[in-house]
């Protein structure tokens, strides 16, 4: 939903006009802003990495260990390791690692995506429940140090916090049947992803757009 800031009232009201004076804000005192509930453990992007990482940390110890064994014990060496079990037991990281990856994210459970987009850039705050596993399954302390009441009167605690201003973003991305904005810091590399409302998917589209001219 988009917020404006009256100046002369010194408020903030939703829509583009105050609520007190009446008057329509300017385009630099509005700002774009929403919530979206998220599972992890359904994020194909999250698998996506997860399934490279593990094939690159296999093919790297496999290459290494044949590579050792040449060089220590020459081609002979080298066979006498792919007759064996060993790289079996190599190739066996894969599995374990899927399993480990779902028991984590499983146990992250819903979190929830804070969105605000205004003249500065992207903002994004990621909120779940105040408990000591979704902390843990996060490799986070479970300090309550960032934990606050949302407008619905429930307690929450922060994960994370990511920023970027409009001046950084190199490259954007607008996926409309997936509902999804992403921008680039890097080409091709580790985007910010503005998951959006279906509903609002053109006004935010149009609100990137503005400040993301030609990327």
């Amino acid at each position: 939903m988009i917020y404006s800031y009256c100046k002369h009232c010194k408020t903030e009201s939703p829509g583009d006009v105050c609520r007190i004076c009446g008057k329509r804000a300017a385009a630099g005192s509005q700002r774009n802003m929403w919530n979206i509930p998220f599972l992890p453990l359904t994020d194909s992007r999250t698998w996506k990495s997860i399934l490279l990482a593990l094939l690159l940390v296999c093919a790297l110890c496999f290459l290494l260990l044949i590579g050792l064994d040449a060089l220590l014990l020459g081609p002979s060496g080298a066979t006498r390791v792919l007759q064996g079990n060993l790289p079996a037991l190599i190739f066996a990281v894969f599995p374990l690692g899927l399993l480990i990856s779902f028991l984590f994210l499983y146990l992250q459970g819903k979190e929830l995506h804070v969105y605000v987009v205004d003249p500065h850039g992207a903002h994004l705050q990621t909120w779940h429940e105040p408990m000591r596993r979704k902390s843990w399954a996060r490799l986070q302390t479970a300090s309550p140090a960032h934990d606050q009441l949302n407008p619905a009167g429930q307690m929450m605690r922060m994960a994370q916090e990511r920023h970027m201003l409009w001046q950084d973003v190199q490259s954007v991305q607008y996926k409309p049947h997936q509902s999804q904005i992403l921008l680039y810091h890097t080409p091709r590399c580790a985007p910010m992803v503005l998951r959006v409302i279906p509903e609002e998917f053109e006004m935010t589209a149009a609100y990137v757009s503005k400040y993301c001219k030609g990327k």
